[in-house]
């Protein structure tokens, strides 16, 4: 009895406790031109303790089509994809970001994936939502920032829609599965369906549904098997829609409901393994369909999520908020002051195939930048390459020169984790002090390394061939090097510090740098006049493991 009512106790005062994970949803497509409002819609963030901004981007409206609801502000939006701002409705969400930024507010784009006319066994379809995904996150301005500096992507209607025929939940997975590989290290979020007819049916009394009925009834109807949504997912949002109706009248019955969802989602990332999982309920802040939202109602919803073990609470919408201040109020209420997300900044310097990517001037609304903690997807393939760090500049040896992606996490006490991303170009590695020989008298050329100070102490290999460069051939996978095998790189592989190639084989100095020289005698190379030998390397560390690779380097014989 004791740890009964220590366990009520604890819960209730979960309840009361403000969340620091609180979010608002805006909807352009249904308010018409918004660009005038986005100080507004920041004030009111800001004041009430709103830390993420939700904005509707695209939506699926047929197979292979939709309607964006942005400025175009990349420039590359494919007109076939479908209409961009119809009549002008819509949001500038570049001028969205930057002013959220500037306040410590997050933004997270909604694309409505499928619709009852396209179904996700559409599998052109589901191409083509990969390549609108693309256009959010893979738009970059000269200077290396995105063009859409998003904080995640939140996915709407990912489910079967309407349809009578085979449900199979392992084709929403496998699209997830798809979109995070995209999206990478940014947040990806979903919607995810929380009928209360499969919680509560018949009856709506309070006594649910078991949580093994809720999460195969799910699959089975709408294809979204939570748990396996989980396994990819950084944050579940169970569409926990209550208000005073035909179903639920009480303040308990609201906050019972509400409180499931919470629970139930929460079960289902404990149970796919990743227990850190954010679980935000999206509640009504909305009347229609004879249900009319109330303070009291908001209330319920906000106090039940917390109740039921969720890290927050998204408002579904905006412009009702707008439109009755109190229910504004239920929403601060219960909301921690000020916007309490870290807001990732990041530069890169990349003179060589050193890379430096510096997050340190990063900002939490809580805490010093120096106590925050990153860490590092030095070429953005969704795997990281560091631990968590203390906040501070990385370094690191690009793969090959060329154009390269990073991406930073930023982490705060409270374990919120922001992200950001930039691209860089890794610049070339080698160079030759003379572009030329003499076939007739010979001569020498030195062939200079260059890979920065990360490559400090890593073995090379230099490499020249008569083929010239492509196709190039693949050392290991992610390592392309960019001239063609033949008899030349053959022999010096075979004898790197010989009678004609010098230093071909060793360590690079503390500056990440080396030099070979190739020394040819008068007549040599009479019968390559007009050829070009092509010079290049490869480096490991001193475990054998590839480090990087270079460019090709032209070296021609005259006559």
């Amino acid at each position: 009895m004791r740890f009964l009512l220590a366990t009520l106790f604890a819960a209730s005062l979960a309840a009361q406790t403000p969340s620091s994970d609180v979010a608002v949803s805006v909807w352009p497509f249904l308010e018409g031109n918004m660009d005038g409002r986005i100080n507004e819609i920041v004030n009111n963030c800001t004041t009430r303790g709103i830390d993420t901004v939700y904005v509707s981007t695209f939506r699926a409206t047929g197979p292979s089509t939709g309607s964006l609801w942005i400025t175009d502000s990349a420039g590359d939006w494919n007109a076939a994809w479908g209409t961009v701002r119809s009549g002008g409705t819509g949001i500038n969400l570049v001028s969205l970001i930057s002013a959220c930024h500037a306040a410590n507010i997050r933004v997270v784009a909604i694309l409505k994936c499928f619709a009852d006319t396209v179904q996700p066994t559409d599998a052109a379809h589901r191409q083509y939502l990969l390549s609108v995904i693309d256009y959010l996150v893979d738009a970059y301005l000269p200077d290396g920032r995105p063009v859409y500096d998003l904080d995640g992507i939140a996915l709407d209607y990912i489910r079967f829609v309407g349809t009578s025929g085979t449900v199979d939940p392992t084709v929403v997975t496998n699209f997830l599965a798809d979109v995070r590989a995209r999206v990478r290290g940014l947040s990806l979020q979903a919607y995810l369906i929380a009928s209360r007819y499969t919680f509560d049916g018949g009856t709506y009394n309070g006594n649910f549904q078991s949580y093994a009925t809720v999460i195969n009834s799910f699959a089975s109807q709408y294809g979204q098997h939570w748990e396996q949504m989980a396994r990819h997912c950084d944050v579940l949002m169970p569409m926990s829609y209550t208000a005073n109706g035909s179903i639920y009248n009480t303040y308990a019955l609201h906050q019972a409901y509400v409180r499931q969802t919470a629970a139930y989602a929460r079960s289902a990332c404990q149970l796919a393994g990743f227990p850190s999982r954010r679980v935000c309920p999206a509640i009504r802040t909305y009347s229609d369909t004879g249900e009319t939202t109330t303070d009291l109602t908001i209330e319920a919803s906000i106090t039940g999520a917390l109740l039921g073990g969720a890290d927050g609470y998204h408002s579904f919408r905006y412009e009702h908020l707008v439109s009755n201040p109190t229910w504004w109020t239920k929403m601060q209420q219960y909301a921690v002051p000020g916007c309490n997300w870290p807001l990732p900044q990041l530069t890169m310097t990349s003179p060589r195939l050193s890379t430096t990517a510096d997050p340190s001037t990063s900002r939490d609304h809580e805490q010093l930048a120096a106590t925050l903690q990153v860490r590092f997807d030095h070429d953005d393939d969704g795997v990281f390459d560091t631990p968590w760090l203390p906040n501070g500049a990385a370094t690191h040896v690009s793969r090959y020169p060329g154009t390269w992606r990073t991406l930073v996490q930023v982490r705060d006490a409270q374990n919120h984790v922001a992200a950001t991303r930039r691209r860089y170009t890794a610049g070339s590695a080698v160079t030759l002090s003379q572009p030329w020989l003499n076939a007739g008298s010979g001569g020498q050329t030195q062939i200079q390394l260059d890979v920065g100070p990360a490559g400090a102490g890593a073995s090379y290999l230099v490499l020249g061939t008569l083929s010239g460069t492509a196709p190039g051939f693949l050392w290991r996978s992610g390592y392309p090097v960019p001239i063609n095998v033949d008899f030349v790189t053959q022999a010096f592989a075979a004898d790197p510090n010989g009678v004609f190639l010098a230093n071909g084989l060793g360590l690079f100095d503390v500056q990440g740098r080396a030099t070979a020289t190739l020394t040819v005698p008068p007549g040599l190379l009479q019968p390559l006049v007009w050829s070009s030998l092509h010079w290049s390397f490869l480096s490991a560390d001193l475990l054998g493991r590839p480090v990087c690779v270079g460019d090709a380097r032209a070296l021609q014989i005259l006559p």
